[in-house]
């Protein structure tokens, strides 16, 4: 009797624990599909918004001053948008440092002053932007769930 006791529950026991890891790769599937549409279209936004500012830069039409700075910051404003979005997918370590890394493309876009190497800084700051979804949508970012467990219980512990 206690033999076919402690089957049933580790039956049962057996039976959550799979229903359990279905669905957390079923929502770490869906999370990574919200996440690269979201990555996608900043990446989209962002490319779009550079052409845009690159033509009102070198349209002579613009006197270099406060009118061009706002057409500029208007073409930037959906990837803004979207880099709010995108912020909710990212990990918190990672969340401030994709903001800044955002800012200072646009704002090296508005100073044309800085020459060739503006350009090379936009390209840095897009490829660190680039690592970092790619970080994300990497198969083993569900990893990071079980040690930031693990690093809340000890730090709970200590407390």
């Amino acid at each position: 009797m206690e033999n076919k006791l402690m089957t049933g529950l580790f039956a049962l026991a057996g039976a959550f624990l799979g229903a359990y890891f279905t669905r957390q790769a079923q929502h770490h599937k869906w999370l990574l599909e919200r996440r690269s549409e979201a990555f996608a279209k900043f990446l989209e936004l962002i490319d779009k918004a550079h052409q845009k500012a690159s033509d009102i830069l070198f349209d002579h039409s613009f006197e270099a001053g406060a009118e061009r700075d706002l057409m500029i910051l208007e073409a930037y404003q959906p990837a803004f948008k979207q880099a709010r979005i995108v912020r909710l997918y990212l990990a918190k370590s990672v969340r401030e440092e994709f903001s800044d890394l955002v800012k200072n493309y646009w704002a090296l876009h508005t100073d044309p002053d800085l020459g060739d190497r503006r350009l090379k800084k936009m390209g840095q700051n897009l490829d660190r932007i680039q690592e970092i979804f790619e970080e994300e949508v990497s198969p083993h970012f569900w990893i990071r769930a079980p040690f930031r467990w693990i690093g809340r219980l000890i730090r709970w512990r200590r407390h």
